[in-house]
């Protein structure tokens, strides 16, 4: 897809432009102003102290290249190969899963659950980018985790993403089906799995399904499939006075809570819920009583 060059070379009126070439996508000005700093280096300040100053000609046609693939659906953080998560900023590229706000509540509810000194072990199922095992021990500065993918590529970016936030001394990557590889028991599981059901794939908007990797997005006929895998061996793995939290779907409590019911018994069993009140994960507590270990208010 070719766009034609902008009329002015003002920063400003070269961002208008590129938001009216991105009138399709659900958040034009945001990603144009992504895009523009990606290009520029400018940081927000100056892109607003830079408003009517020229648009640097040299990069001008990087930048309408840039903006011609957003609108052809191409996602934004592939295209700048950056993603913040927890305020922290990872490298992302289609080999893993785009880093989503909806995944923070797992973070949160896990930082609401143990006390900031706890020395946790940290399982990290289907790592992806590494966003939640480095999350979580950029909070948690005496824990260390392990991040398993069967993904290859995938570990590749996520012991990048370590490394980029000096976490690389407490991280380990693996290259595992789930279990497969693990041998250890860990205070911590958690996972941000595959839920999405095969028959909503048509519905997903273009960024997503043409460009994700479907691996780490579909999970059989009614998108428990991921589930069905990881519940029969977590058990083994989560230590007894330990924790497990999952991502799930926000139409997906019902079935879920049911499976996880049954495979842990003994444990207390609660939802976590997104920015917008909607189920998004499911949290199992195996500490006595669900207090051993909790953080203190």
């Amino acid at each position: 897809m070719t766009i034609e060059p902008v009329a002015t070379k003002s920063v400003e009126k070269t961002l208008r432009h590129a938001v009216q070439v991105l009138a399709a996508s659900p958040t034009p000005l945001l990603d144009a102003r992504v895009l523009i700093k990606h290009v520029t280096g400018f940081d927000d300040a100056a892109l607003i102290a830079k408003a009517n100053d020229p648009f640097p000609p040299h990069l001008l046609t990087a930048y309408d290249e840039l903006i011609a693939r957003r609108a052809g659906g191409e996602p934004v953080a592939y295209i700048s190969g950056v993603k913040e998560f927890w305020s922290l900023e990872f490298n992302v590229t289609p080999d893993v899963l785009i880093p989503r706000e909806d995944s923070e509540c797992l973070i949160e509810r896990v930082i609401a659950s143990f006390a900031s000194d706890a020395g946790l072990s940290i399982l990290d199922l289907g790592t992806g980018s590494g966003c939640l095992l480095c999350a979580l021990l950029d909070e948690f500065k005496n824990g260390k985790g392990v991040g398993v993918d069967r993904s290859e590529s995938a570990l590749t970016i996520a012991e990048e993403n370590a490394r980029k936030l000096a976490l690389a001394d407490r991280a380990t990557f693996v290259t595992s089906d789930w279990f497969s590889a693990v041998s250890e028991k860990f205070d911590l599981i958690i996972a941000n799995p595959p839920y999405i059901r095969e028959d909503d794939r048509v519905t997903l908007p273009k960024d997503v399904c043409a460009y994700e990797p479907g691996g780490a997005l579909f999970a059989g006929a009614d998108g428990l499939d991921a589930y069905r895998q990881i519940l029969i061996s977590a058990p083994l793995y989560l230590k007894a006075g330990g924790m497990m939290v999952m991502e799930m779907g926000f139409d997906q409590s019902d079935p879920l809570l049911e499976m996880v019911t049954k495979t842990f018994p003994e444990a207390e069993i609660s939802l976590i819920y997104d920015l917008q009140q909607r189920p998004r994960g499911i949290c199992v507590d195996r500490r006595a009583g669900g207090s051993r270990g909790q953080k203190k208010d």
